[in-house]
């Protein structure tokens, strides 16, 4: 692991009640834009994720409140949703759904899965993390599995890298690591992998294109 990831960990372990309440803030300042941003993620998921047989098993990576599992629960999948902070890990279990404290860069999958959802979190990896990340995936998925994740787009940014706590809603009162990189450089790691690249498409920001969005297939 990494000592930017290192270091990120130790923040969320620290501050994840205030990212929970920080992050209701946020979608408070905008019900509707909120409400529409969580409708086009639903539709994202719902329309890969039930290209696999209901019942598959699905690992979520970060699952922070657990929004994202319960719905994958809702659609018929078994979900194992993760996390590092307690905070966090609470808040997923309030919602009735199987939780585990889970460090993907430190720990070791138990079993294989259909699909690994790993959603506003590779954001945190460096380069090295990202390529031991996806090799670790690779290994523990189902033949034809998915891995969903997204990660910001560098030609948004102008630096590759850097340490931010924002001074709006999101601000959680220490610095996190933030690593940016640009589409061409993610799709050779990918297709170096061994992956194929089943879906793709860039969303969010003034230009649409804050975030690049995979959907990989083993």
């Amino acid at each position: 692991m990494s000592i930017e990831n290192e270091k990120t960990l130790e923040v969320y372990n620290q501050k994840a009640k205030t990212y929970l309440e920080t992050s209701i803030e946020h979608d408070n300042l905008d019900p509707e834009k909120a409400k529409h941003k969580r409708e086009q993620l639903e539709k994202f998921i719902r329309v890969n994720i039930e290209t696999l047989p209901k019942s598959a098993k699905v690992f979520e990576i970060g699952s922070a409140d657990g929004t994202n599992a319960k719905y994958i629960e809702k659609l018929g999948y078994e979900i194992t949703a993760s996390d590092i902070a307690e905070d966090f890990i609470n808040s997923i279990k309030s919602k009735g759904l199987k939780t585990i404290k889970f460090n993907i860069l430190e720990d070791e999958f138990k079993e294989k899965y259909s699909a690994i959802f790993c959603w506003r979190v590779f954001v945190h990896f460096t380069k090295s993390d990202v390529l031991k990340v996806l090799k670790k995936v690779y290994d523990i998925l189902e033949k034809d599995g998915l891995f969903i994740f997204n990660a910001i787009n560098r030609e948004t940014r102008d630096v590759d890298e850097e340490w931010v706590d924002f001074p709006n809603e999101y601000h959680m009162g220490a610095e996190r690591y933030y690593k940016y990189f640009y589409e061409e450089e993610l799709n050779e790691i990918i297709t170096k992998m061994g992956y194929r690249i089943y879906n793709f498409h860039k969303e969010g920001g003034e230009n649409n294109n804050k975030w690049l969005v995979y959907v990989l297939r083993k």
